[in-house]
């Protein structure tokens, strides 16, 4: 369970209030032109801000990014939440969200949600949804709602370290691995995001025909449909790190090294 901050803001500073006035101004302006549209809008618009405060505690929960040593030998904390960093997860485990973080959060969501709104309804008139029969309504509904959001995590990369140097060679080396040596990636996983790399930690192989001793090693997150995470996997790495020499599903619980 998160904790919450005495502090009103972890994350978002003054200079990110223009963003948050705009992103009000921007909610504002969809929900006066869905008053003109329909006697319906008082509906809408809190139907779309439950389901932005729904989508902001899921994304606590989907979107992690656990403390990291690349780059970072001492370690750095890391965070939970998306599209904005909502809570600060320390290297001692703990998760500790701020008021502020949250509401700015809630705010993007809620834009987010009224703006597809807005795009459904266009969709909607365009395509006469009222008088479609029902499994044309189906298709709409599948095509044009669904399946956006289901495929979202193929346009839009999910929160990960910022890497430089030769972690980020040894990391973009690894999911190039992943994704066309192992195949990981494909219809059911489709966003590999980093988690942390070791370097120079001997491990012997799992695969007999595989000659020599991983000597780096990259943890990978797989999300699926949703931007649902569904697995990690640790790949080995050789001693120049361009060869993955083998690659091991891990849960999303726990640490990617044991």
């Amino acid at each position: 369970m998160p904790i919450w901050s005495s502090n009103w803001s972890q994350f978002a500073t003054l200079s990110d209030l223009p963003f948050a006035v705009a992103g009000l101004l921007g909610c504002l302006l969809i929900i006066l032109w869905w008053r003109q549209q329909s006697p319906r809008w008082l509906r809408v618009t809190l139907g779309a801000l439950l389901a932005a405060v729904l989508l902001a505690i899921f994304s606590y929960y989907l979107f992690v990014v656990p403390p990291w040593y690349a780059n970072c030998p001492e370690g750095c904390d890391g965070w939970r939440g998306f599209p904005l960093r909502m809570a600060l997860y320390q290297v001692e485990g703990e998760s500790i969200i701020a008021p502020g973080d949250f509401a700015l959060n809630v705010l993007i969501l809620w834009l987010i949600v009224l703006g597809a709104s807005f795009i459904w309804r266009l969709l909607a008139t365009l395509f006469r949804f009222d008088e479609l029969n029902r499994r044309w309504r189906l298709l709409f509904l599948l095509f044009f709602v669904v399946l956006p959001w289901a495929l979202l995590p193929r346009i839009i990369n999910p929160p990960q370290p910022q890497v430089t140097g030769e972690e980020l060679r040894l990391a973009n080396n690894a999911r190039r691995a992943a994704e066309f040596t192992y195949g990981v990636t494909g219809m059911w996983v489709h966003r590999l995001a980093l988690e942390d790399v070791q370097r120079s930690v001997a491990v012997d192989t799992v695969d007999p025909a595989t000659t020599g001793r991983i000597l780096h090693q990259v943890c990978l997150r797989g999300y699926t449909w949703f931007y649902l995470p569904w697995q990690r996997y640790r790949v080995g790495l050789d001693a120049n790190g361009a060869n993955a020499l083998a690659l091991t599903p891990v849960p999303l619980e726990g640490s990617c090294w044991e």
